[in-house]
């Protein structure tokens, strides 16, 4: 978690004000984080969304595909490429977790 300092010029004089963001992709407090960010939660099980384990559980990944999922080397190539869509599908029905 990061803090930035800002300032607002709209009311013609300085006001500082704190903003907390993800250090990670950046968004903002209450904001989703960037799909698959490295401090995301889990929606299943509240812990780190990039190693909780729960893509292998709720999408039933078979043995090829938990292999693809555990050498992850291009997501923009099959099986990656739909285990992620599928994926994100789930965390969207589930709800995902803002920062």
């Amino acid at each position: 978690m990061l803090t930035n300092k800002l300032l607002d010029f709209t009311l013609g004089g300085f006001v500082s004000m704190t903003e907390i963001i993800c250090g990670d992709c950046g968004c903002g407090e209450g904001e989703l984080h960037e799909l698959f960010c490295s401090k995301e939660r889990c929606p299943f099980c509240e812990q780190q969304l990039v190693s909780c384990g729960c893509i292998s559980t709720v999408l039933s990944l078979d043995q090829n595909e938990q292999r693809a999922v555990e050498d992850y080397e291009d997501d923009s190539v099959e099986p990656l490429k739909s285990i992620n869509r599928r994926w994100e599908r789930a965390l969207i029905k589930k709800g995902r977790v803002p920062f």
